[in-house]
């Protein structure tokens, strides 16, 4: 959360360089999680090099394989992944399969 009061708020980004304040720290698997749920709605998708970097393993195969047949995900180039209309309607439930 940003500070609200624009004197404080301008006090801070001088201290610290940034006005947040407050937060959740994200565990590894929480932030793979947000990236996925965030990149999948872009036109661009993830890469899914990024993705096995934050979360330290690879996306399985079969489960893009089956949701792809599903009609959910869809494969940009050989790197990138994007849900498809159909699958945002159901965006948690695909990255709850993916991210298994």
């Amino acid at each position: 959360m940003t500070e609200k009061m624009p004197e404080t708020w301008a006090n801070l980004v001088e201290a610290k360089g940034h006005g947040i304040i407050g937060g959740e720290i994200l565990t590894r698997s929480e932030e793979a999680d947000e990236f996925l749920l965030m990149g999948l709605r872009l036109v661009e998708g993830i890469d899914l090099a990024r993705y096995e970097e934050l979360s330290g393993r690879a996306l399985s195969s079969p489960r893009i394989s089956v949701l792809q047949e599903e009609g959910l995900v869809a494969s940009i180039g050989n790197s990138r992944l994007r849900a498809t209309p159909s699958g945002m309607i159901v965006l948690d439930a695909v990255v709850a399969d993916l991210a298994r």
